[in-house]
């Protein structure tokens, strides 16, 4: 009698186990991709394949609620700026004489800005302060457009233009979540 009281017990337990793991992959699986939809239609600027890629790409994002896809979105939008602003460095060390060297400078200051802005804007995911995240994304999404624009006003081609189009997707997700959150 005690073997059977025990089988079921551990037989029910073990069934409620696999439906709570099963459940919770499947809504890891749906927030993702129900939070891309939504930037993707919400925000022309947001490519709905590049965003879900970019969550997947992320171990963390799988058990994440909305907030914390903004902060790892956000996270992975200042890790692309820093490793612009590494870019920025090499090219400007490697050739003093280049003529668009002022641009590059220019640029280096608006990625060092983004990144103290992407740092606020964690603080504030965290503070669930979304308003304050999305000034601050807002001013961090600038840098790649700004830096862009500095060499076409001049008619100079522009060699961080993939680097910056990544950048600018990535900050638009995380921009797009401030208006969910």
């Amino acid at each position: 009698m005690k073997l059977s009281t025990f089988s079921l017990l551990y037989l029910t337990f073990s069934y409620l186990l696999f439906l709570f793991i099963f459940s919770h992959g499947v809504n890891a699986a749906d927030i993702t991709e129900s939070t891309c939809n939504k930037a993707a239609k919400s925000s022309p600027n947001v490519k709905y394949h590049y965003c879900l890629s970019s969550f997947k790409a992320n171990p963390n994002s799988r058990n994440a609620n909305i907030q914390q896809l903004g902060i790892i979105s956000t996270e992975l939008a200042k890790s692309k700026a820093n490793s612009i602003s590494s870019s920025i460095k090499s090219l400007l060390e490697k050739n003093k004489n280049r003529a668009d060297n002022k641009y590059l400078q220019d640029c280096l200051e608006m990625y060092s800005s983004a990144v103290s802005d992407l740092e606020k804007v964690v603080e504030a995911f965290i503070a669930r302060d979304y308003f304050k995240a999305n000034i601050r994304m807002s001013a961090a999404i600038d840098a790649s457009t700004n830096c862009e624009d500095g060499f076409k006003e001049t008619g100079l081609v522009s060699p961080l233009t993939k680097m910056n189009d990544s950048y600018f997707q990535t900050t638009a997700i995380a921009l797009a979540i401030t208006n969910m959150a």
